[in-house]
C-alpha cells in the first residue's frame, strides 16, 4: 500500500514539474481569484500598485476596466434584481474617509451617495481620491445604516460631531457596496 502511495506521489511530482511555469501560475491565479470571489474566507489582498503610465492605481484584488457599467445605472439594476454579486461599476468618487481611506462614496442617479466599503477592511484608497473616476467590483446590496454609523462616517468624512449629531437622527436604508477591487483613474479624460 505504501509503495502505491509513493508511486502516486512521484507521478504527481513529475506531472507538476512538466507543466510550464506560466501555465501553472495562470491556473493558480485563476483559482485564487475564483476562491476569493466565492467564499466567505478572509482574502489576502496584494499591495496597491500603479500602472506603468501612472494613470491608474489598483487597490484590493486586481480587476480590469472591461464591462464596467456606469454608476448611474446601479439604482435601476438594484430595483430589478434586489442585489448584485460580482458587479462592476464606474463613476466619480464623491468622498473618501479622511481618517484612513477605509471607505468612499459614489453618487447614484437619484442623487444619493452610496457608501463603498472594502471587503474585510483589507485595503484602502488614497484620501485625495474625490473627483477621480473609480471602477469598483464586488457586491451591491440594500443595508440599514444605524444612526451611530452614519454619524461615525460623517465625522470620518470631515464633519464635526455636532453637525453629524444634528443631521443624523434616524437610521437609513441605503444601497451599499462591498468592493473586492478598485481602480482609480488619475487621467483627465476618464
Amino acid at each position: 500500500m505504501f509503495k502505491q502511495f509513493l508511486f502516486g506521489l512521484m507521478a504527481l511530482a513529475i506531472w507538476a514539474a512538466c507543466t510550464p511555469a506560466a501555465e501553472q501560475q495562470a491556473k493558480a491565479d485563476q483559482h485564487e481569484e475564483t476562491v476569493a470571489a466565492t467564499t466567505d474566507e478572509v482574502i489576502t489582498y496584494p499591495e496597491d500598485s500603479v500602472s506603468a503610465d501612472g494613470l491608474r492605481s489598483y487597490h484590493g484584488l486586481r480587476i480590469d476596466e472591461t464591462n464596467a457599467v456606469p454608476i448611474a445605472e446601479l439604482t435601476s439594476l438594484m430595483d430589478q434584481h434586489g442585489g448584485l454579486e460580482g458587479a462592476k461599476f464606474e463613476g466619480p468618487i464623491a468622498a473618501v474617509c479622511q481618517a484612513k481611506g477605509c471607505w468612499m462614496t459614489m453618487t447614484l442617479a437619484n442623487g444619493e451617495d452610496m457608501r463603498v466599503r472594502f471587503r474585510d477592511y483589507g485595503f484602502f484608497v488614497p484620501k485625495d481620491s474625490p473627483g477621480k473616476i473609480a471602477i469598483i467590483e464586488g457586491n451591491a446590496y440594500r443595508d440599514t445604516t444605524s444612526v451611530e454609523d452614519l454619524r461615525h462616517y460623517a465625522v470620518d468624512g470631515g464633519m464635526s460631531e455636532e453637525e453629524a449629531a444634528a443631521k443624523y437622527t434616524e437610521p437609513e436604508v441605503v444601497i451599499a457596496f462591498e468592493a473586492t477591487g478598485v481602480i482609480i483613474k488619475d487621467d483627465s479624460e476618464g
